[in-house]
């Protein structure tokens, strides 16, 4: 490999049994929920029960793998460049000619493959869900190949609150920290609604069914594509229907309902509108979208981390 951080780190890790251990216990875990969730499917015609029951074996295996990602992913980089500095080894990797963003990179490449590796050793599992239908194979190649984005922004995360702080404790706490700031600040617009047209054109049925793709996802507020949630959800809507068909009328006691009484419903119309822009925009191309957004946000915190490493002093003395 060109980056000795990579090949160093990289070597060490899958040289140690706990690598196999994680593997191959990521893998049980995900293997033994979905043979007890399609125990007695197997062998069957396709049914609908099959079909419903795969279904939900797959939504629940991809949002476990999504938690775990943001569980482990930050905690798996946060002592990367915190650590050096606690062994005081960091100076060392200074003083040669490893650049700051070799060192940076090779430590988020070595924490981001080990995810991958993860998320392609959960593979076998969610195609069980493919065996007794209701879930196609392209469906499943999507929701990882998005999984993998999560995987790259959490990594990320991990490096600059490493990078940021001094001791490898402290940078754990920040870098959940960073992820739960995140989730606050890109869910704002449930907070403080929309614009009056969005909400002019969901409560219009005649504007709601001219509306195009295109124009959907220009109403979308532009903080919920940095949301990993929303962009999940949006996914799997778009893949299962996971949630209630995409039309006013379709909401219990909405079509029957008096003027006076559909003005109640807009009290939590900012779920509503979210909603319904979702399921006319397309949940995959949300979903791409949401992956870019995390994957250039996840590259300016590298840069900042770049940066943050080598102090400028030291940069100075140094030329």
């Amino acid at each position: 490999m060109s980056n000795p951080i990579l090949a160093f780190s990289a070597t060490r890790r899958m040289r140690s049994f706990r690598t196999i251990l994680t593997v191959t216990a990521y893998a049980g875990m995900l293997l033994l929920i979905a043979i007890l969730m399609l125990k007695g499917m197997f062998g069957t015609s396709v049914t609908i029960q099959s079909m419903q029951q795969g279904v939900r074996c797959y939504l629940i295996l991809t949002a476990a793998q999504f938690g775990l990602l943001v569980l482990i992913g930050p905690a798996m980089t946060s002592g990367a460049i915190a650590g050096e500095r606690e062994r005081q080894t960091l100076e060392l990797l200074l003083v040669t000619n490893t650049r700051s963003f070799r060192i940076a990179s090779g430590k988020m490449l070595e924490s981001y493959a080990m995810l991958a590796l993860l998320i392609v050793s959960g593979m076998p599992a969610m195609c069980l869900t493919v065996v007794v239908g209701g879930v196609s194979f392209s469906q499943v190649l999507v929701s990882m190949l998005f999984l993998l984005a999560v995987a790259f922004g959490t990594v990320c995360v991990g490096v600059f609150a490493s990078a940021c702080c001094r001791t490898s404790v402290r940078s754990g706490v920040m870098s959940y920290r960073i992820i739960a700031l995140i989730a606050v600040i890109t869910a704002l617009p449930f907070i403080f609604g929309y614009p009056r047209n969005i909400t002019d054109v969901v409560y219009d049925s005649q504007q709601y069914a001219a509306l195009t793709k295109d124009g959907a996802l220009k109403m979308i507020h532009p903080l919920l594509y940095c949301n990993p949630g929303f962009g999940l959800v949006a996914l799997l809507q778009d893949q299962t229907s996971l949630l209630s068909g995409g039309s006013l009328e379709n909401i219990p006691g909405f079509g029957t309902a008096t003027m006076v009484q559909r003005t109640q419903y807009q009290q939590w119309g900012r779920l509503l509108c979210t909603y319904l822009m979702m399921d006319r925009a397309g949940g995959q191309s949300i979903a791409l979208i949401s992956s870019g957004a995390i994957a250039v946000a996840g590259s300016v915190l590298m840069g900042i981390a770049t940066f943050l490493i080598r102090p400028r002093r030291k940069r100075v003395i140094g030329d």
